[in-house]
Parts: structure tokens; C-alpha cells; sequence
């Protein structure tokens, strides 16, 4: 079981698994080379410092890698907490650790929300969808990224899984909104898409160490990303009907909404409006959510002006004192 940063206390030893988030090489006042580190996982950062260090130790890892390390936490000249490291190298292909224990993560449990995911695909009724579905996670891998891929950078479910919770509460958003329109809303058709509308963003961004965008997510973006997978996967099967291809495609290149928030193409269809505004409440309550969480550890009722929805937001809520 990992010691995760926040859980260590002044005179801790460690030997443990880390980020390197960043790395400096210093000389001190003997001219001999040390290193200041920021290492962190899932639950914070903390500052590092190796004394006199060869050259095959700085140029043993870099910044960005896993690391394994070994020393024991002291506190810097400030009485701030710090690792003295007597030991550090790059993590290799065979040690074990777990990315979700390195990377922020979904509060929510992995197993559930897979069940939650076969749950939904279960409901499924149209056979031409439940053959996409299939095909698109029968592939193992494709399937291990769907569930571990974050969601975003930065703005909302930006963590291990953030993908997975993020489809599951699309679908259960838009699930709802079809129950009020029976008769109007392909529900089985909407529920699909909103299970694939962000697929690409398991190759639009790399997250092994830090969570940033692939060459591909910036150069192409999860939405073509996902438009591709979804249309290559429709292509190897047998008979699917035409113009349910050209339906679910156009629900995953129109769900942003407007051609400023990167659809290359706006909603044309009530299932392309509903997906639209699902996705759209998800991601916005995933902010709030977020910035309640911390208002509880501050007791302030304001958040910092928040760039993403471009105004300052109000975190207390109706029933507090």
C-alpha cells in the first residue's frame, strides 16, 4: 500500500513511488551539484532536495517521469515539510505502482461505475447500437482507456477515470431528459452517443505521469479523434443502416454546441440539442462540485473568479447558516 504525501509527518523514512513535476539542478557554494525537486501523487507535492549528486543521478531521470525514491521528510529552511533524498531513479517497465495512487483520481469507485457502464449498455435495445458498442469495447485496450482516461486538462474531470464518471452522468442526464419526450426522442440512439461523444479523448491525451494533450489531441482534437474511432468501428460491420450512421456521427461532431466551443458542425437534431445541454450540465456542475469542496475546507462563500465560466460563483448553499 502506497504512503501517500499527504499522510507523512517530519522523521517519516520512505521508499516510495513519485512524479518528478519538476527538477532543478543547483551548485552549491564547494561547487559540487545538488538537486531541487517538486515531487507529488494524488494527494499533493512536496519539495525535495538530493546534497551532492553525480552526474549519472541527474541525468538518471527527468522531469515529468515516475520516480522511485528513498529518504526521510525533514523541513526546509522556511519549516516547510521536504523529502532529503538519499536515493532516486526512474521507475522502470517492471515496477509495479498505481497510476491512480500518482495522478489526481475519481472519487468514485472503479468497479461501480464499470457495472454502472454494463448497465447502461444492457438497456440498449437497438441491435445496429448494441453491435457498435461491442465493437468498439470488445478491444481490450480501447476499453482500459476508456475507463482510465481523464476528461479533460483542466476544466472539468480532470483526473484518472474523469472520462468514465463523466459518460456515465451524460448518460443518466440525457437518459432523463428522453424520459419527458418519449415519442420524440430516440433514446437508444442518444444514450449511445452520449456513451461515445467524448471516446476521443483517450488518444487526445497522454497520461502516464501528468495529464496533457497528445500531438494528435492538439493537432486533430477529441472531437474528430472520436468521429474517426466511431466511424472506423461502424465500418467493419455488416449492414448498419446508413442514416443511423449519419445520426450518431453527427450527435458526436455537434455536442459541443456552437462551432466557438470546437463542433465543426451545430446541433441539428433534438437528440444533437440534448446531448449538447447534458454534456454541457455535467461539466458545469463537475466545476461547482469541485470548488464546493474546497469552499468547505476555506468557509468562504465565494469562489476566485473562475475563468472557465467567466464570473465569480456562489458555494453556499440554501441551507447553511
Amino acid at each position: 500500500m502506497k504512503t501517500m504525501l499527504k499522510e507523512l509527518t517530519l522523521g517519516d523514512k520512505l521508499t516510495e513511488f513519485f512524479v518528478c513535476s519538476t527538477k532543478n539542478v543547483r551548485v552549491d557554494k564547494n561547487s559540487n551539484k545538488f538537486l531541487q525537486l517538486r515531487l507529488s501523487d494524488a494527494s499533493g507535492n512536496i519539495g525535495a532536495v538530493m546534497w551532492d549528486v553525480s552526474d549519472s543521478i541527474v541525468e538518471g531521470f527527468t522531469q515529468g517521469q515516475v520516480v522511485k525514491v528513498q529518504g526521510i521528510v525533514t523541513s526546509d529552511h522556511r519549516s516547510q515539510p521536504q523529502i532529503k533524498l538519499d536515493k532516486i531513479r526512474s521507475a522502470t517497465e517492471s515496477d509495479e505502482f498505481n497510476l491512480a495512487e500518482l495522478l489526481p483520481s475519481s472519487n468514485r469507485n472503479l468497479e461501480e461505475m464499470e457495472a454502472e457502464l454494463a448497465g447502461i449498455r444492457q438497456s440498449i435495445t437497438n441491435s445496429d447500437l448494441t453491435a457498435l458498442l461491442d465493437e468498439i469495447f470488445s478491444d481490450p485496450l480501447r476499453y482500459r482507456a476508456y475507463c482510465e482516461a481523464p476528461a479533460a486538462k483542466a476544466v472539468h474531470h480532470n483526473y484518472i477515470h474523469g472520462l468514465l464518471e463523466h459518460s456515465l452522468s451524460v448518460c443518466q442526464v440525457a437518459d432523463a431528459i428522453a424520459a419527458r419526450y418519449p415519442d420524440d426522442v430516440d433514446r437508444d440512439l442518444l444514450v449511445t452517443a452520449a456513451m461515445l461523444h467524448d471516446i476521443g479523448k483517450i488518444t487526445e491525451f497522454n497520461y502516464t505521469t501528468a495529464i496533457d494533450y497528445s500531438d494528435q489531441g492538439r493537432l486533430l482534437g477529441h472531437i474528430v479523434l472520436g468521429e474517426r474511432m466511431v466511424g472506423d468501428a461502424i465500418g467493419r460491420l455488416d449492414s448498419f443502416p446508413q442514416e443511423l450512421k449519419l445520426q450518431v456521427l453527427h450527435l458526436i461532431l455537434s455536442h459541443h454546441g456552437e462551432k466557438e466551443y470546437g463542433s465543426p458542425i451545430r446541433p441539428k437534431t433534438l437528440e444533437g440539442f440534448i446531448l449538447n445541454h447534458a454534456d454541457d450540465v455535467d461539466a458545469k456542475a463537475n466545476i461547482f462540485m469541485r470548488l464546493h469542496t474546497e469552499a468547505a475546507q476555506t468557509g468562504e462563500p465565494w469562489s476566485e473568479f473562475n475563468r472557465i465560466l467567466d464570473r465569480f460563483l456562489y458555494l453556499k448553499k440554501a441551507m447553511e447558516d
